[in-house]
């Protein structure tokens, strides 16, 4: 039998359409860090809708994770049948890390 880690957490999951892509974030918590790569306090697990595979732990408040060229590498969206570009995706995610930012702003 196969050991089975797990953890669950209630967090703010956000979906977005921005620059005509659409996304969803989950918030990755230090928690969580052991099954993300490391990733944890600050970053988002970013999924693109109708994108299937496509999600990667990103930390939106580095302008270097919205880079269309790390974008392209993370996702790969060289391969053909995706519907965004690596530019488009950059072009969102920026949108989406200014509003994040302003969200960060209101909690103080």
């Amino acid at each position: 039998m196969t050991a089975l880690e797990k953890y669950v957490a209630h967090v703010g999951v956000r979906f977005y359409r921005a620059a005509g892509v659409e996304l969803v974030l989950v918030p990755l918590l230090q928690e969580s860090a052991s099954f993300t790569r490391s990733a944890g306090d600050g970053y988002f697990l970013v999924s693109l809708i109708g994108e299937p595979g496509a999600a990667y732990p990103l930390d939106l408040r580095m302008p270097a994770s919205y880079e269309p060229e790390y974008l392209a590498k993370k996702f790969r969206l060289d391969r053909r049948g995706y519907g965004y570009s690596p530019e488009e995706l950059a072009a969102a995610l920026e949108v989406v890390a200014d509003d994040l930012r302003a969200e960060e702003r209101m909690d103080r």
